[in-house]
């Protein structure tokens, strides 16, 4: 099912619609619950994207550590 990117495979869909299903019910519950705490959303969130970031840099990093040295 891909639509000429080679980022939108049958794994992309799985990722980021089935396993990161639990993640996106607790950001809900985090936004939409009571009481809301806006200091605690935004705490949770930050943390959320540093973590997300730090691992997709790392990994790419990696990825062009292991290219230059390989191929």
């Amino acid at each position: 099912m891909s639509h000429g990117l080679p980022f939108f495979g049958p794994g992309t869909w799985l990722i980021f619609g089935v396993v990161l299903l639990p993640i996106y019910v607790m950001i809900s519950a985090w936004l939409t619950g009571k009481p809301r705490d806006a200091k605690t959303i935004a705490l949770g969130l930050g943390y959320l994207v540093g973590i997300t970031t730090a691992m997709w840099g790392g990994f790419f990093l990696l990825t062009m550590v292991i290219r230059l040295i390989f191929f």
